[in-house]
This record gives C-alpha cells, sequence and structure tokens, in this order.
C-alpha cells in the first residue's frame, strides 16, 4: 500500500466489468447494480463509480458501455479480509451459475474470465505504476497528472480476480484478463440469477452457500466450485482443466488419499443412481486426470462407451470434459439438497450430546478474541438447544462442566452488567467466586440460592437473561444430585458430632 501515516483508503468498489444488470440484484451481503445507476450514493462515492465505468475497455478503444457494481467498505485488498473472502464467494457461484454446460453440445454459456471481478480501492497511487516511462510510447494525450512529493496521484489501487495487482488513475484503461472476450447481448446478471436460483432446477439451493455462516458441507462446496471454475477458464487447455475438474471432485467428494478411483466412481453412482455407464465414465476419467498427473499428458480425452473391439476398434464419443461438468453440476445439486434435507430436519443439533455444549459454551465465554456480550450473543443458540435436549437420557454428563459453565458466565455478567440489583448481584458473586471442589458441592449450592431467589428470564437475550436461563438448565440437571449432596453432607458431620 501507498498510504502515508494518518491516511486512509476510501470505499472500496467491486465490479463485474463483463457482465450488465438492468436492475440490482442481492447477492450475499452485495447490492450489485448497474453502473450508470448511482442513485443514493454520496457525490464523491458517484464520481469515483463514473470514473471506474470510464476505465473499462473491451478491447482496443472500445469502452465497455455498462457494468455491474457493488459499494464495500474501505478494505486493505493485501489482507484475508472477511468482504473480500464472501466477495469470491459471491464471483464463485456467479461463474458457476453461467458455465451450465447445454445438454446437447455440453458447451459452456460463459467461460470463467467472463465473470471476471474487479475491486478497486480508492487511495493514492504511485505515477511510476499508472504511468511507467520505460519501454514505452504514450499514442494518445493523456490528461497530465501531477503527484505529490511522494511520486503519488489520486487513483485505484485493485485486485484482478482477487489474484492479479492493477493500479489505475482517471484515464487510464482496464483490459479483459485475456486477449478476447465478447460481450452477450441478452446477458442480464438480475434476470439471469433469478431465473438461475427460482426454477426447481439443480441451482435453486446456491442462494444458501452465500449466507454466513456456512455449513462443513457448504464450505467444502464452494471450495470445489472454485476448482470447477478455474477448469472452465480460457487460459487453461484440456489437460489442465481435467486435473481442475479432478480436484473439485476430489474436494467434493471427501475423497481420501488412497484409492481414488474406485471410491470416485462410488462416490458419483451414490449420488446420482447407477446410471447406464456412469461408471464407465467415471472409470475413463480418473484414468485420464491420472495420466495427465502422473505423465504430464494424454491422447484420451474424449468418452468410449463401448469396451474396444478388436475387429472395430473404439467408438468415441463427446469429451470426457463436457461430461465431467454436466456431472459435476448435478453432484453439488444433489449435496446441496442432501445438506438442506439434514438442517432442515435438524441433523447436525441432534447429534450432539449436552455434555459437548456445555463444553462449546465454556470455550466461547474464555474467548478473550470477543468482546463480552459477543460472547453472550455467541453462547445463545447453543443455550437455547441445551434447554430443548435436557429430557433426553445421556451418559457422561459432567456436573462440573455445567457448573464451570455457569461460573464463567456470572463472572461474565459482573464485568459486561453494572446495573445489577443488589440481592441478585451478590447472589451472581456466591456462584462466580464459589470455591471449587471434587463433588462441585460449593457452587450447586450457590445455584440453589440463586434459584430460591426466584427471578424468571425474560425474552431478551441480555447477559443477565441468558445466565438466567444456562441456571435454569443446570439446576434442572443436577438439584437432585444437590439435595443428595447435602444429605450425605449432613449425615457425616452428624457421624463426626456422634460419640
Amino acid at each position: 500500500m501507498t498510504l502515508r501515516p494518518g491516511e486512509a483508503p476510501g470505499p472500496a468498489i467491486a465490479v463485474f466489468p463483463f457482465l450488465k444488470t438492468r436492475e440490482a440484484v442481492r447477492l450475499g451481503n452485495f447490492n450489485f447494480r448497474s453502473t450508470d445507476d448511482t442513485e443514493g450514493l454520496s457525490e464523491e462515492d458517484s464520481t469515483r463509480v463514473r470514473e471506474i465505468a470510464e476505465m473499462l475497455f473491451l478491447q482496443d478503444d472500445l469502452h465497455i458501455r455498462a457494468s455491474s457494481y457493488a459499494m464495500l467498505p474501505p478494505l486493505d485488498l493485501d489482507s484475508n479480509d472477511q468482504c473480500l473472502r464472501e466477495l469470491q464467494q459471491v464471483q464463485s457461484i456467479v461463474a458457476y451459475c453461467y458455465s451450465a454446460p447445454r445438454q446437447t453440445f455440453g458447451d459452456i454459456f460463459f467461460h470463467f474470465e467472463q465473470a471476471s471481478l474487479a475491486v478497486f480501492s480508492p487511495e493514492p497511487v504511485s505515477i511510476f505504476l499508472v504511468r511507467p516511462e520505460h519501454g514505452v510510447e504514450p499514442l494518445d494525450n493523456n490528461s497530465p497528472l501531477v503527484p505529490d512529493e511522494w511520486h503519488r496521484v489520486l487513483g485505484y489501487q485493485g485486485r484482478y480476480n482477487f489474484h492479479h495487482p492493477f493500479w489505475l488513475a482517471k484515464g487510464s484503461r482496464l483490459y479483459p484478463p485475456v486477449p478476447h472476450i465478447g460481450l452477450n447481448i441478452s446477458q442480464d446478471l438480475a434476470w439471469d440469477l433469478r431465473r438461475c436460483f427460482t426454477e426447481p432446477s439443480r441451482h435453486h439451493l446456491l442462494p444458501e452457500l452465500l449466507r454466513q455462516p456456512t455449513t462443513a458441507t457448504g464450505e467444502r462446496i464452494l471450495t470445489a466450485i472454485t476448482w470447477y471454475n478455474r477448469a472452465n477458464a480460457l487460459s487453461n487447455d484440456e489437460a489442465s482443466s481435467i486435473l481442475d475438474l479432478a480436484v473439485g471432485f476430489e474436494t467434493l467428494l471427501a475423497l481420501p488419499n488412497d484409492a481414488k478411483t474406485n471410491r470416485f466412481i462410488d462416490a458419483v453412482s451414490l449420488l446420482l443412481g447407477r446410471a447406464s455407464r456412469l461408471d464407465i465414465w467415471a472409470e475413463q476419467f480418473y484414468d485420464v486426470r491420472s495420466e495427465v498427473a502422473h505423465e504430464g499428458k494424454t491422447l484420451r480425452f474424449r468418452f468410449m462407451p463401448t469396451p474396444k473391439n478388436k475387429s472395430s476398434g473404439s467408438t468415441l464419443y463427446q469429451s470426457l470434459l463436457t461430461y465431467g461438468r454436466q456431472i459435476f453440476q448435478l453432484c453439488v445439486a444433489t449435496l446441496l439438497f442432501g445438506d438442506y434435507q439434514a438442517r432442515n430436519a435438524g441433523l447436525p443439533d441432534i447429534l450432539v450430546t449436552n455434555q459437548e455444549r456445555f463444553e462449546s459454551i465454556c470455550k466461547i465465554l474464555d474467548d478473550e478474541r470477543l468482546p463480552i456480550t459477543d460472547r453472550f450473543e455467541a453462547v445463545d443458540a447453543t443455550l437455547a438447544l441445551v434447554s430443548e435436549f435436557r429430557y433426553v437420557q445421556e451418559t457422561g454428563l459432567s456436573v462440573a462442566t455445567m457448573i464451570g459453565a455457569l461460573q464463567r458466565s456470572a463472572k461474565k455478567l459482573l464485568l459486561c452488567d453494572r446495573s445489577l440489583e443488589l440481592p441478585f448481584e451478590r447472589l451472581i458473586e456466591d456462584l462466580a467466586n464459589a470455591k471449587a471442589s471434587a463433588d462441585c458441592y460449593e457452587g450447586l449450592a450457590a445455584l440453589h440460592a440463586l434459584n430460591e431467589l426466584k427471578t424468571v428470564p425474560t425474552e431478551d437475550r441480555s447477559p443477565r437473561n441468558l445466565t438466567l436461563r444456562l441456571a435454569e438448565v443446570v439446576w434442572h440437571y443436577t438439584f437432585m444430585h444437590y439435595f443428595w449432596l447435602k444429605e450425605q453432607r449432613a449425615r457425616e458431620a452428624n457421624d463426626k458430632e456422634t460419640p
């Protein structure tokens, strides 16, 4: 970065240079609209959008009339910013939708480069990066740029497809990442994605991947889609595309390191059924992938639907890569639907024990990276599940873990809420400071005293009420154990007093 101390970049702007839209479209946390639509923006942001739009060229001196853009917060493009990670996911989904293979010929609608994304960060840039002097010859009369004392001019630092840096100033031109890209006349980002997401087809669950936080399956699918998109790059030859697509399949299907060919055939067949010749394609595809990976080349790019015949030879049909794209998208759709069904049925929740949930609450409340109020917010959903499943029989549930979670909550409550009424505050202090013992009796006694106050939590999710909810659940689990311990201690004390 070329920023000096005290300087900060302005709001960044993301642009799909080669994709236009007639109306705004919401993708994850970003609102994309046409570069000729600056309604509602500040004068400074409107000027930047128009300035960036004037920099976008298709080839030669052919300026792109309209593109799609989204406003972003100020960014450090050299960091692993959450906003940039979410934006990468958006680009992956857009490129994936536009690469759907046609049924008959299997060719794709758009290659990856046509869904290229450029991120512009308004900040001073070096004059030597936007107007190099050596080995070049200007052919037109660019407006003069006056650098400051650090040889900088007002401009933009950028990233093309999150990997390739660029620097621009007013009057600069940004061209496609490959020599030639066509613009489709009918393409419309909002209309195309609406149709893609709403039709009952293989793509209608894709928007789920842009919601945070994603599931483990969702993360794996997004990573696999990134490799699938690489396989559709114009810069790839067919051998490289097969390797990229194979990595996409391996990621998608979570294949082990050994016996990948057999596992690949089984996984694809399990997801899509025992379709005729699907296993033949899978075996041939993975054999070709292995040839390219281990020998650096292959001549077997086409599918052989029938075994070799000594008299007539082998029949060659469509490209293995063509079928691979179609099969990959079908596998993604199947996995997305399975993940949706599992989450809709609460399967990820019911397979977790309350002991594990209490351990998770302890871990979150101990997380010093988060502000205390954020830690309480983070345990809310887990606490709701603890309450929901408290009537399910469970062995291995530790009283020490439950009391530990409650004491952590009490200590954090005292740190973040100074408005607690006096009797309640004293009971919370007693709970937080209860002496540790092997049977947790002191902590249970403090919990019993708090329970006797009969303070009922309300619906709001304040740290106070979350602590009360946690106390209520822990008391449900431990009240019988507490009274048994109390009686046992009374008997032991009585025995000591009796000669």
